[in-house]
């Protein structure tokens, strides 16, 4: 199996604009990155749900970078698939 190719937008997008990119590629989370290419969030359907459908937010207004989740934990290539989940879980 191989992983899927990410999907990157900016964290100063719309929630509008990056759901409208997961819907036409058929993803459920986007890794967002400021303007100098840093990871600065990830936005997931979860996201979405809690925190824009259910406090009823206007997905075109609102920018991604205010409901996303910050600063997500990452794991390394060299890291161990026990790593990986230890640090999910």
């Amino acid at each position: 199996l191989r992983p899927k190719k990410p999907l990157v937008a900016s964290a100063n997008d719309t929630v509008l604009t990056v759901t409208q990119m997961l819907a036409s590629k058929r993803g459920d989370a986007a890794l967002l990155v400021s303007n100098e290419g840093g990871l600065e969030g990830i936005f997931t359907d979860k996201d979405l749900c809690r925190r824009v459908v259910a406090m009823h937010l206007d997905s075109s207004s609102t920018p991604v970078a205010k409901v996303m989740t910050k600063n997500p934990t990452c794991v390394s290539l060299n890291d161990s698939a026990m790593d990986a989940m230890s640090t999910m879980v």
